[in-house]
């Protein structure tokens, strides 16, 4: 049996692949990279990193989501030549907002950012919500979508060979013609009008990438992988203007496909009609369903240690923002939609969600904390995380140096807990009338059990960030660490048939 069962999940992956199922990419590579987190609060920049494995040039949409409520605070097109490595920081303007800066020559349009200059975040986005300030930029995560392999057009027109302007010259190193991609998007240019698409295809992934939180004054860094999502486009280009909304998650084609233990769960997103569902987003969001994560606190108190979380939930926005009818509450509010369970209020700029915790030390001594443990206090028996982007510091910690503008919880943590491991639940109690519901699909054979799939959980990334403190060295060198540790998860996925619920 131990040697069948990899066959038939091997199987069972090819089919999913065959079948453009949008997934989790184990091996890193993908058309989809989310950032977990990036940050310029205190004396921290956060260095952004991509490359794109393929001998095609790709177009590539990168958006910068704030934390509070994932509103865009900036997006521009990359353009990759083949085997291309992009990188940037985003670090503290000298306004309150966060800025994006690069040394590198890959194009971008607009040019502004690969011709040198600090492109300044913004907060058009959520001026009518109470916390409206540029410093709300300052903390957020990176999306970046592939939105198709780049060529030359058909015809030889020289104002059209795209591919070869974001082609770099050796031996300098620098693309052809960054003016003549952003050429094609002015008004009057090629892209502008007509299909956009015109020698652009669809996508096929590829791209891996990393980020790197660094305090250079306290001596530490830690980098993470980025989540690479693949087979993400239904083998359609994606090429939109810079400066849109699109492609965002939710333009997602095709089924997805989640593995748990050796089972595949694949299926398809139900329209707003049916009134089960909310589309293309309910693919990519069951995909990052998770029930619970799992990670490690370190707090020994002989090194100075600390630990921060990051528990961000990437697709959540396009949940918590549908209007509802005139109230009296003053600005309109708005209501959530499975899996979440609270609106965002303007008023107070949060949407919070329950959870529930439990954590143990290195002995097996286990906790689960009430809610003086936990600061400020949530109303109610369970416990709330308010933010898309939390960070969840233990003891006061605060070694991501989180604003104070709502998504930084305290969790203090009982003495004989120093070091150990925690585990964090969503949606508690919830039954699949609170999941992500997916019509199911064939897969390689396998029967179909339930007309519907259910999804019971949160889309969630995220990283623990230790930091440790050893003095300093004989020559006056700071001995300070960091690292950074993804979280592992738990799923939890039901079909019509009870008999195939799934722990």
């Amino acid at each position: 049996m131990k040697k069948i069962l990899p066959v038939a999940v091997l199987s069972a992956l090819a089919g999913v692949n065959g079948a453009q199922a949008v997934h989790l990419n184990p091996d890193g590579l993908g058309e989809v990279l989310l950032y977990p987190y990036y940050t310029v609060e205190g004396s921290q920049d956060t260095y952004i990193q991509v490359v794109n494995t393929t001998m095609h040039t790709k177009a590539v949409k990168v958006r910068f989501r704030e934390a509070l409520n994932s509103q865009e605070v900036l997006d521009f097109n990359l353009y990759l030549s083949p085997y291309d490595h992009w990188s940037a920081v985003i670090t503290r303007g000298d306004t309150d907002a966060a800025v994006i800066i690069t040394a590198d020559n890959s194009c971008t349009v607009p040019n502004a950012l690969s011709d040198g200059n600090a492109i300044s975040f913004r907060n058009t986005d959520y001026l009518t919500d109470s916390q409206n300030g540029l410093d709300r930029t300052r903390e957020g995560y990176v999306e970046m979508i592939d939105m198709g392999v780049v060529g030359n057009a058909a015809v030889a027109d020289p104002t059209r060979q795209y591919s070869t302007f974001a082609t770099h010259v050796q031996p300098a190193g620098v693309p052809a013609s960054c003016a003549g991609l952003q050429a094609a998007w002015n008004a009057g240019g090629y892209w502008s009008t007509t299909d956009q698409r015109d020698a652009v295809t669809a996508a096929i992934g590829g791209l891996y990438g990393y980020e790197v939180i660094i305090d250079s004054p306290e001596g530490t860094a830690g980098a993470t992988s980025a989540v690479a999502l693949d087979d993400f486009d239904g083998n359609t280009a994606l090429h939109f203007p810079p400066g849109t909304s699109s492609p965002g998650l939710g333009d997602s084609a095709g089924p997805a496909s989640v593995i748990n233990g050796t089972s595949i769960w694949t299926g398809t997103g139900l329209s707003v009609a049916s009134g089960l569902g909310n589309g293309a987003i309910d693919t990519v969001t069951a995909v990052l369903s998770r029930r619970s994560i799992v990670n490690d606190f370190i707090l020994e108190p002989s090194l100075n240690a600390g630990t921060d979380w990051t528990v961000v939930w990437p697709t959540r926005f396009e949940y918590i923002m549908n209007p509802v009818a005139a109230t009296a509450l003053t600005p309109a509010h708005f209501v959530a939609k499975p899996p979440f369970v609270t609106g965002w209020n303007p008023a107070t700029s949060k949407a919070c969600e329950p959870i529930d915790i439990v954590y143990y030390n290195r002995e097996e001594l286990g906790v689960t904390p009430d809610e003086v443990d936990f600061s400020p206090a949530p109303p109610g028996d369970t416990f709330e995380l308010c933010a898309e982007a939390n960070v969840l510091t233990f003891d006061s910690s605060d070694v991501l140096e989180a604003s104070s503008r709502g998504l930084r919880t305290n969790l203090e943590m009982a003495d004989s807990h120093p070091n150990g491991w925690l585990s964090m639940s969503f949606n508690p109690g919830a039954t699949y009338t609170r999941a992500i519901t997916l019509q199911q699909s064939l897969l390689s054979g396998q029967p179909l059990e339930g007309q519907y799939v259910h999804f019971v959980g949160l889309p969630t990334i995220g990283f623990a960030f230790f930091q440790y403190q050893n003095g300093t060295s004989a020559d006056g060198v700071l001995r300070n660490y960091a690292a950074m540790v993804r979280h592992k998860a738990t799923r939890s996925i039901w079909s019509d048939n009870a008999s195939s619920v799934q722990p």
